[in-house]
């Protein structure tokens, strides 16, 4: 919008006071964060916590708010919904919409942790993903003294991977990369270029992020200000350059598959889990990306 942060804020602020169902918005992220490192790029983000979460899961409020140049919905952490919204000047906005009812339990919840056993395991999750988000900084808007007091309770927690996830990562890694090699084999080098980004290096920038926190390196999800915490041998490695064609894309995929590989192994090495190394499907993949790009060139 046409201002400063202060327009902004007097805005947002504004437009929540005016509706009866919004019991709190809550600002969270880097702006409200004391260690984050926000700037005139940062995005505003906020807790939208409602009595009727339902009129506010299409977005459409967003053009209450300011003049919005678009909008878009997507599912936040656990069952959350997501609002982004971009306003005049590309000013960011995200909205999670969350339920009071469900937002008051969860703070209660809080408030005897060493409950957290009998717990269900929706409530076990929502609890996690509040504190992961939330706990490291947060402001309220609106909702006054009680709300404070509920945000308060919220501990911080670090995102730390599971032997589960681990594996997950691992065997969408390795399969995608043999079905990545052969879409490139075939000619259909947009295929494969979208699994390298969309599955091979958002699984290698995961694993990578695991084994910074492990290091004690400060790292962020999504890949998010990696060229402050990234080695400089990772930072290689993850700046594929995929044009579509066959030799450039087989390259791609072999220096995913050597960082994936050394990541994954050292994060194994870290948490005391054993893995296997793929050597035969390593030793594959370069047989089949010599023969292929072989056969292209004749």
């Amino acid at each position: 919008m046409s201002g400063s942060d202060d327009r902004w804020a007097a805005a947002v602020s504004s437009w929540a006071d005016a509706q009866a169902d919004i019991e709190a918005l809550v600002q969270i992220g880097s702006r409200v964060q004391a260690t984050a490192q926000s700037d005139g790029w940062s995005d505003y983000d906020y807790h939208l916590v409602t009595s009727r979460p339902g009129r506010y899961r299409t977005g459409s409020f967003c053009r209450q708010i300011a003049e919005c140049w678009a909008s878009g919905v997507q599912v936040a952490f656990g069952n959350a919904v997501k609002v982004s919204a971009v306003y005049e000047e590309a000013l960011e906005a995200d909205f999670v919409i969350l339920s009071s009812l469900e937002l008051r339990v969860a703070t209660a919840a809080m408030k005897w942790p060493g409950t957290r056993g009998i717990w269900p395991g929706i409530l076990r999750r929502g609890v996690d993903s509040l504190r992961i988000v939330a706990a490291p900084g947060w402001k309220v808007i609106k909702g006054g003294p009680a709300w404070e007091r509920r945000y308060s309770r919220m501990a911080p927690l670090a995102i730390v991977l599971s032997k589960a996830e681990f594996e997950v990562l691992c065997g969408e890694f390795w399969t995608q990369l043999v079905w990545a090699a052969k879409k490139t084999a075939r000619g259909e080098y947009r295929a494969s270029q979208r699994a390298l980004h969309v599955h091979l290096l958002e699984n290698t920038f995961r694993m990578l992020q695991e084994e910074a926190r492990l290091e004690g390196r400060k790292s962020f999800p999504l890949a998010r200000r990696a060229e402050n915490w990234l080695e400089p041998a990772q930072l290689l490695g993850t700046g594929s350059r995929s044009e579509p064609s066959a030799e450039p894309l087989f390259a791609a995929l072999q220096c995913a598959a050597d960082t994936f590989l050394s990541s994954s192994l050292a994060v194994a090495a870290k948490r005391g889990w054993e893995v296997r190394e793929p050597q035969a499907l390593r030793a594959w993949l370069r047989e089949f990306a010599l023969s292929s790009t072989g056969k292209a060139q004749q």
